[in-house]
């Protein structure tokens, strides 16, 4: 990350502002491996590969939900690792107190997926053309989640759960020219391919962070749109991140998040029960009228949840500043 990108980014503990701290390597204008620290709390976070890590104390920079679901899935087989996790017996999200959010074979990879023969294996791979063909497919509804979030009149919008940025591609591509699009997602090793496919194609208007929308590492009311393409609504801890989206956004700013039921993703996997008391557990919305209750509990304003096909659209827009400062004292 360059340094005068610092101050888009504020510690996830205590709201303090952050500084370059004990740089280790750069890359031309980009901090490589580092840290930042807060000048509040004195916290320290980790910068690997060229992406700072904002998440609290504790977190593994990786997609929780999907690592438990694989590493229990190896022991005992998918339906029961929904099962373990859906009874509380599988702790989430994945916390190692004093361990680190990234791992030394997690910067290695990071650091081969930089390397031409990463992105030679990357572009044939089927996964990847799988997910780029299910953006195509659905097109409309994307765009519906732009034009919701009224991304075309934003100066900052910040896309949540980027991942591998099959989206946030597109935003780039097709959003507001001078627009600065801010990629947040919990998981470091998605998010070097996210950043590798901007600068490959020489999208300069892009930042990356790893960070829990949940906790966001952000200034309040630091961004004009919030939009999600199979993060929010499809991930766990569903109001948390919308108390975060209000936060974030500028005040009577809009977002809007696409998603399919995560329960109906998983049906035939494992046991339907087992997938509601997961739902349930970790708060995944499993029908619209939920998701936009957690919307309206959030703080949101003008909430609504719209079907394009089989994907639905969730939106709202956070309340004035008066309004939201009263709404966060009732909470």
């Amino acid at each position: 990350m360059r340094e005068d990108q610092i101050s888009l980014f504020r510690c996830p503990a205590c709201g303090g502002e952050l500084a370059a701290w004990d740089v280790r390597e750069r890359a031309g204008e980009e901090i490589a491996e580092g840290a930042l620290a807060c000048s509040a709390c004195a916290a320290t976070y980790q910068v690997h590969a060229r992406l700072p890590i904002l998440l609290p104390s504790g977190r593994r920079a990786v997609d929780d939900l999907s690592v438990l679901l694989a590493s229990e899935a190896t022991r005992s087989g998918f339906a029961e690792s929904v099962r373990r996790i859906a009874a509380g017996t599988v702790e989430y999200p994945i916390l190692e107190p004093f361990g680190k959010p990234v791992d030394l074979s997690e910067v290695r990879e990071a650091a081969y997926r930089e390397t031409e023969a990463f992105w030679d294996t990357f572009s044939r791979n089927r996964l990847v053309q799988q997910q780029l063909n299910a953006i195509d497919q659905h097109w409309d509804a994307l765009e519906e989640v732009w034009v919701t979030a009224e991304v075309n009149f934003a100066d900052r919008v910040l896309d949540v759960g980027t991942g591998w940025g099959g989206a946030l591609h597109y935003l780039l591509e097709h959003g507001p020219q001078d627009a600065l699009v801010i990629g947040l997602d919990t998981a470091f090793l998605n998010l070097k391919i996210a950043q590798g496919r901007a600068q490959r194609a020489e999208l300069e208007q892009a930042v990356f962070a790893a960070g829990d929308i949940a906790v966001p590492p952000f200034p309040t009311g630091a961004v004009d749109s919030v939009v999600s393409w199979f993060g929010v609504g499809a991930t766990p801890r569903l109001r948390e991140s919308l108390e975060g989206v209000v936060e974030l956004l500028a005040p009577g700013h809009a977002f809007a998040a696409g998603w399919t039921p995560l329960v109906d993703d998983m049906e035939g996997l494992a046991g339907r029960d087992d997938l509601l008391l997961l739902a349930e557990r970790l708060d995944i919305p499993v029908s619209p009228d939920q998701a936009a209750a957690a919307a309206e509990a959030a703080g949101c304003d003008e909430v609504d949840v719209r079907s394009i096909g089989p994907i639905f659209v969730l939106s709202g827009r956070a309340p004035r500043r008066d309004e939201s400062e009263g709404a966060r004292e009732d909470r």
